[in-house]
């Protein structure tokens, strides 16, 4: 299999590693803005191969992973999907506007082709993917982060919410995914994942909380239907190279290719 990662940041140059290793791939184009990145990946690994842009090289792949931006997701998921390629997604955020949603879901539908959208860095989304088939009456996801990881938030300074003044924990949004995935675009993924899994953004409640006593990540996801109740919480240890981001976010793409080149799959 030949695979092309857009994005060479810490989610990016995990995958790159992992499949490095992987025998059943055979090479790993990756682009990136930043060309250093790429150069320092296509050196340490023998399977990565610098591209200045998906256009040269879709016809050449199986799959496509995005793990840049969700303005990335934009530019190039319809380029993937329309050369009816596989498609990985992490920015799962870009998925909030319904129209663009709606058209890569009948893109990869005409093309023969699969939209993979992994866990990240929450846990329960097998419970409440199997819990949607029902009724489902609420789904509640309380993030809680260090104060660093909420860093140049637009919508808080706006609110004039004062990071470096919080002194034990802030509630600093409460209210639908959908605004959620919007004020925070590169904080807040797990609220897209699970709102496709479930009820949707109008009908998914998202609280972020702000506390300084913590170092972790933290995601408490909490489901009630006629199933009963799942309750999961998820402390996860934040990336050296980028506090926003999860090392379990990479771990959950890398489980996610091996679903894809494997035989077996495992859960709903």
């Amino acid at each position: 299999m030949k695979v092309c990662i857009i994005g060479g940041g810490f989610i990016g140059s995990t995958i790159a590693k992992a499949l490095e290793e992987m025998e059943e791939i055979e090479t790993v184009f990756v682009l990136d803005k930043y060309e250093d990145r790429v150069k320092k990946l296509a050196e340490e690994y023998k399977k990565v191969s610098p591209t200045p842009d998906l256009a040269s090289v879709v016809e050449k792949v199986d799959l496509v992973i995005e793990s840049a931006t969700q303005a990335a997701v934009k530019e190039y998921a319809p380029v993937a999907l329309e050369s009816g390629k596989d498609l990985m997604v992490l920015s799962v955020g870009a998925f909030v506007d319904q129209n663009f949603w709606t058209r890569c879901k009948e893109l990869a539908k005409e093309n023969d082709c699969r939209i993979y959208i992994p866990s990240g860095a929450i846990c329960g989304t097998d419970g409440l993917h199997a819990a949607s088939v029902g009724r489902i009456d609420e789904v509640i996801l309380i993030s809680y982060k260090p104060p660093s990881a909420l860093k140049d938030v637009e919508y808080l300074k706006k609110k004039k919410i004062d990071l470096d003044g919080i002194e034990r924990a802030k509630v600093v949004f409460d209210g639908h995914a959908e605004d959620a995935v919007r004020y925070f675009p590169r904080n807040i993924n797990v609220a897209a994942t699970i709102s496709l899994t479930g009820k949707g953004f109008e009908k998914t409640r998202i609280r972020i909380v702000a506390d300084p006593n913590i170092k972790r990540n933290i995601h408490r996801l909490i489901v009630k239907g006629e199933f009963g109740e799942i309750e999961c919480n998820a402390r996860n240890l934040p990336s050296r190279k980028n506090p926003r981001t999860s090392v379990l976010a990479a771990l959950s793409a890398i489980a996610t290719v091996k679903k894809i080149v494997g035989n077996v799959w495992v859960g709903a």
